[in-house]
């Protein structure tokens, strides 16, 4: 008689990568929402040029502040250049959390100096 059973051994090796979990949150909302691409840009470019203009004026406010006004245009400008050029959506999205978090900081910075 045969046997036609064998012994198959395995092993599974587990790999724990090593990631930020809100950043990975964040990249698996922008593959679900990339068929909103076009909305979602709209409407960041237009709360990210918002936001910018508000920083820019309190960068000229009194004195000029060179490093909050640098900073505002080319990160407001970056990310608007980066929506009409078309990039992918990912890009965008991170583009805009720069401008928008970066500018929001500013703005609290400057009124914290513009209070002193």
């Amino acid at each position: 008689m045969m046997n036609t059973t064998n012994t198959i051994t395995q092993t599974k090796t587990y790999k724990k990568e090593l990631s930020f979990h809100s950043i990975t949150k964040l990249n698996d909302w922008i593959a679900i929402e990339e068929k909103n691409a076009m909305g979602i840009s709209i409407i960041l470019l237009i709360l990210g040029t918002m936001i910018a203009s508000i920083s820019a004026a309190l960068a000229v406010h009194k004195e000029i502040a060179l490093f909050p006004l640098i900073f505002t245009c080319i990160s407001a400008m970056g990310a608007n250049a980066i929506v009409i050029s078309q990039r992918s959506f990912k890009t965008i999205i991170w583009a805009f959390i720069i401008n928008i978090l970066g500018n929001i900081l500013l703005i609290a910075y400057q009124l914290i100096e513009l209070m002193a």
